[in-house]
């Protein structure tokens, strides 16, 4: 979808002006494209992008939020067949969809408000009629806050210790661990099963270093191949969707933050996916392993309660250019972090290809040479 000329934009030369935020002089105002001329003193943003992140934007055209898909298809004139992330299909009239891109897209308020669609609701656009994007409306301080919602821990010990479910991907953990290191991995990250949304499913619980339960994701595994099941969609949703919670605002964490108090001097591990946090906690003890969920998930916001650690991230293969320019903004707000090399040297292997598929390929070929003799 094209979009044309914006009416505002931020201005694009060196001049820089007093943030009325944080006093410095680091503040892009507004222009207006017709005239040339600077909004109002307050329109603008602070490019102190970690440390203030003021940004204060005119609230003109249709108000969006941002809504990620795993396919979008155009079936008239007039609407898209829209398959969200947890594979629910939505008819979506065009004339409510900004910005479409290969896997996301802009949405505005009031369609969302009438929908079941899941959407950013901290991160807002303006578009105008026909004349594309007028500002970015992302942590302005003026918005509201609105206060994340937490899941009961009622809830995690009626699922976990009174209703057991075993789940495919534990399942699978028993094909390659003894019972006794599954159990205690199960333990120390409150791996928990359930037949919401399909049966034999996995829930990786977000808890946080102060015990609050942000969210529960619910994902669906291979029992013989640890894999996740992705056709004829991902199999991904969220537990506030299975016991309709209302109004329920999810603030993710990350996941396996919960055991940051287990030992104040270990090494924090990060890595993307849930399920190799949870192998790699059995293979290398030694560190403390935690999981962003998605590769856009390691940022400053989930990793405040990291900052004072030592932590080292481990991207996937074809990654860790990206997490290497992440890492190095964090460094640079005084986050202790190293990024990892060893997946992205491995030869012979595909994109996607992550820490714990190594080691557990590693194992295989150890135990193949142990039968062969």
């Amino acid at each position: 979808m094209m979009m044309d000329s914006f009416r505002y934009t931020l201005d694009d030369s060196s001049k820089k002006f007093v943030c009325p935020n944080c006093n410095k002089r680091r503040f892009v105002r507004y222009r207006d494209s017709e005239t040339g001329n600077y909004l109002a003193d307050g329109y603008g943003r602070c490019d102190r992008q970690t440390n203030c992140s003021y940004h204060k934007a005119p609230p003109k055209g249709k108000k969006c939020f941002q809504v990620v898909f795993l396919c979008i298809k155009s079936i008239t004139d007039k609407a898209y067949k829209l398959t969200g992330p947890n594979g629910i299909i939505e008819i979506v009239p065009k004339s409510q969809v900004f910005e479409l891109t290969d896997n996301e897209c802009w949405l505005t308020e009031w369609y969302l408000k009438q929908s079941k669609i899941c959407y950013l609701g901290n991160d807002a656009k303006y578009f105008t009629d026909g004349k594309g994007i007028i500002v970015n409306t992302a942590k302005t301080i003026t918005e509201p806050i609105v206060q994340p919602s937490y899941h009961p821990i009622d809830l995690v010990d009626d699922m976990f210790c009174n209703r057991p479910v075993t789940d495919n991907l534990t399942k699978f953990l028993k094909s390659r661990f003894s019972d006794d290191e599954v159990n205690r991995a199960g333990m120390d990250y409150l791996l928990t099963g359930t037949n919401h949304f399909w049966n034999k499913a996995t829930i990786f619980w977000q808890i946080d270093e102060k015990e609050r339960i942000h969210g529960g994701k619910i994902m669906l595994y291979s029992p013989v191949t640890g894999k996740r099941v992705k056709e004829p969609y991902n199999h991904i949703n969220w537990m506030h969707n299975a016991v309709k919670a209302p109004d329920f605002n999810l603030n993710q964490c990350l996941f396996g933050l919960h055991r940051l108090n287990e030992d104040y001097l270990k090494t924090i591990g990060i890595v993307e996916s849930e399920k190799t946090a949870i192998i790699m906690s059995l293979f290398l003890p030694d560190l403390i392993w935690l999981a962003t969920g998605s590769k856009q998930n390691l940022k400053s916001q989930l990793l405040k309660p990291l900052k004072k650690r030592d932590v080292t991230v481990f991207p996937d293969k074809g990654e860790f250019n990206d997490w290497k320019t992440k890492a190095d903004e964090l460094a640079k707000d005084g986050y202790k972090i190293t990024v990892s090399e060893l997946i992205e040297k491995k030869q012979n292997c595909n994109e996607g290809f992550d820490l714990a598929d190594l080691y557990l390929t590693v194992r295989k070929e150890e135990n193949e040479l142990v039968t062969a003799s």
